[in-house]
């Protein structure tokens, strides 16, 4: 063992005080405090009496109260141990622990820190953070888990990147301690490693490197929280491994018997617009729509970097540098595909419990981009797509966004188009499928709403398109009776307190809902149960070019 090898003292710890924990952090402590030099010092009087136990501990002891020959206690402690840098980091983290600490992390709401105490101790951290609710429901499922009987304790938190996995990591830690009284968390940040001890609202801090601190991270009651590229080994304790999607990054983690994956959302608009008012008052609320509609909802681009020019033209390089190929591979395997495929295509959590994830193009910015770079050869690109998410699900929301995107354009740009009524089921159906002509004249104009009073009832060849793409019942509206609706695939309902909402804009009734859908699903897309009667129903093709 060399004179500086703390992973060797720590096993030689656990040897000598095996029934002891307390003892053998409190020396593991003093080891990883004070300097090399005083380490070497001690090890060679401790080296000597290697394999006489009681002679080991006595030193030890000694060592601890800064007694002794070696004379590497307080007194060398106070006059050089820690170096600055460490020892102002050390105080720095307590600072922010024993303010966490009397707080209440209260989902929706901002965790604010007293003056100069900054997160982790991090000062371009700040001193605030948003406690999104998936933080709680994330954090329930991994309870929940680890109480199961497969005893699941070995999570992989990962998503869209840019949208606060790290600062999640604090909340976990705060409400494992708060709540679940644990007393040991190793947290990795980088190539530093440092063991957080708890005692009621006291804590210690010890600062380390990826080597160290072995014993805790062996014991069933810790919890090891690793934010950093690396993963190095399977231990006992509960662990926890933030990551951008990358295979490559943690393909040894997922493979442990005891290990499993849940998904972080991207943050919803309101979610935006409150960080905003709460942290990025300087920004407009329309320079960050306008950062929204570009990248959608990942507060890194949108409020952090929104004045970084370097990181706002990050987007369009990587719209450049991505071919078709590149879309259609990550939206198969999103952590396999190219880091800069991320900014364009985002998780989209589809279940409750934080396991399931669908993926989509991250803007109505993006859609329009790579559809420019597809220029000729796009149309086909996006029938193979629509047509592979048929019998393929993964691939069926970014087939819907760019369906959606080009139905828009076919329909604004007129022209005459299939479309056929739909019945209720219990009608016998038709012997013969009946066809009609739909003929629509090229919009005058677009228009964006944000509220449904933007949509004027008097207008004409105005072809109005809902902002907030997760509009809900439909996608585009025209004076005086129409609503559309892009799908590819069936619908089974529809937001029916939306569409009423729609409908009442419409300056003539009966509304006329169509659902425009591709060829391959034309013929056999069916009624929608649960629209009301005084909603005409019908289903449009829109035909690739």
């Amino acid at each position: 063992m060399s004179p500086i090898d703390l992973d060797g003292i720590g096993r030689r710890l656990a040897e000598l005080y095996k029934d002891d924990g307390e003892m053998r952090v409190k020396l593991l402590m003093k080891f990883t405090i004070v300097p090399d030099a005083e380490v070497t010092k001690i090890w060679t009087v401790w080296k000597t009496l290697l394999d006489s136990p009681e002679l080991e501990k006595k030193l030890l002891k000694e060592f601890l109260q800064g007694k002794g020959d070696a004379h590497v206690g307080s007194s060398s402690v106070e006059a050089g141990g820690w170096l600055p840098s460490r020892k102002e980091m050390r105080q720095k983290l307590k600072c922010f622990w024993q303010a966490l600490l009397r707080l209440d992390i209260t989902v929706d709401s901002f965790l604010n820190l007293p003056e100069n105490v900054f997160l982790l101790g991090r000062k371009r951290w700040g001193s605030s953070l948003y406690v999104r609710p998936c933080y709680r429901g994330i954090f329930d499922q991994m309870m929940e888990l680890c109480s199961s009987p497969y005893t699941i304790n070995q999570f992989l938190i990962t998503g869209t990147p840019g949208i606060g996995k790290s600062f999640f990591a604090i909340v976990l830690m705060g409400w494992l301690v708060m709540e679940k009284k644990v007393t040991s968390i190793v947290f990795d940040y980088y190539e530093t490693r440092y063991l957080f001890m708890f005692k009621g609202t006291d804590v210690d801090v010890v600062e380390g490197n990826k080597m160290d601190f072995k014993d805790v991270i062996d014991d069933d009651t810790a919890w090891w929280i690793l934010d950093t590229d690396n993963f190095l080994d399977d231990r006992d304790a509960n662990i926890v491994l933030l990551s951008s999607p990358d295979l490559k990054r943690y393909n040894k983690f997922v493979k442990l018997p005891s290990s499993t994956t849940l998904y972080m959302p991207v943050w919803t608009d309101d979610e935006i617009e409150k960080c905003r008012m709460q942290l990025y008052p300087h920004l407009s609320e329309a320079r960050v729509e306008e950062l929204v509609w570009k990248w959608g909802n990942v507060p890194r681009y949108v409020l952090k970097k929104a004045d970084i020019a370097q990181a706002q033209t990050s987007l369009d390089n990587s719209i450049t540098h991505c071919r078709w190929k590149d879309v259609i591979a990550c939206i198969g395997g999103p952590d396999t595909a190219p880091h800069a495929s991320h900014k364009l295509l985002h998780l989209e959590v589809v279940s409750d419990k934080y396991d399931k994830v669908t993926v989509k193009p991250a803007s109505p910015y993006v859609v329009q981009k790579i559809e420019e770079n597809g220029g000729k050869y796009h149309v086909k690109h996006l029938q193979k797509l629509v047509h592979l998410s048929i019998g393929m699900p993964m691939y069926a929301a970014a087939a819907g966004v760019f369906f959606e995107s080009y139905a828009h354009r076919r329909l604004q740009e007129g022209g005459s188009f299939d479309v056929r009524p739909l019945g209720p089921s219990k009608e016998a159906p038709p012997k013969v499928i009946q066809l009609y002509d739909l003929k629509l004249k090229p919009c005058s104009n677009v228009c964006v709403f944000k509220e449904l009073k933007e949509v004027k009832r008097k207008s004409k060849g105005i072809y109005y398109v809902p902002q907030n793409h997760n509009f809900p019942a439909v996608d585009a509206i025209m004076q005086p009776t129409l609503l559309f609706q892009m799908t590819t695939a069936q619908k089974t309902q529809v937001h029916l307190k939306g569409l009423q909402a729609v409908a009442s804009r419409l300056r003539v009734q009966p509304p006329q809902l169509f659902f425009v859908v591709p060829n391959d699903i034309f013929m056999t897309f069916r009624f929608v149960p649960g629209i009301p009667q005084n909603i005409e129903q019908w289903v449009l093709k829109v035909p690739w070019m």
